[in-house]
């Protein structure tokens, strides 16, 4: 049996959690799409897995750790998931820690992910997911 899409986000998350980007890229498809876009500072859409791994390798640099929330994932149908909740960072220079809510929508597809867009709330992705 094949895993959900939830879990193929779950996964994907859980990878990055640890700092494994290489494996967390493994489960994303060639072209995969990253668009930051929407964020407040330095938005941008990166296309294929180098992009998405050196720009995540490239967070590490200003971060010692990072955890993103993989408690409420919600499958939204047509391959789309949602994730929603706190993104915890610490400054690697300051050492201070730094919380921001997190609202994605991921697509799955064939079992990979092939597209993440960030949101800055959970109304906004939903928005996006209605209308897409």
């Amino acid at each position: 049996m094949s895993p959900s899409n939830v879990d193929v986000v779950r996964a994907v998350v859980t990878e990055f959690n640890r700092g494994n980007f290489a494996a967390a890229m493994e489960m994303c498809t060639e072209d995969v799409v990253f668009d930051w876009s929407r964020r407040m500072l330095d938005g941008e859409v990166l296309t294929g897995r180098k992009d998405a791994q050196r720009f995540l390798e490239g967070v590490l640099e200003i971060f010692d750790e990072i955890h993103i929330p993989a408690d409420e994932l919600t499958d939204l149908g047509d391959g789309v998931v949602l994730l929603v909740g706190t993104a915890r960072f610490k400054g690697r220079a300051s050492g201070l820690d730094v919380e921001a809510a997190a609202a994605n929508l991921w697509t799955v597809r064939d079992g990979k992910v092939s597209h993440f867009r960030f949101y800055q709330s959970k109304e906004e992705a939903l928005e996006a997911a209605a209308t897409s």
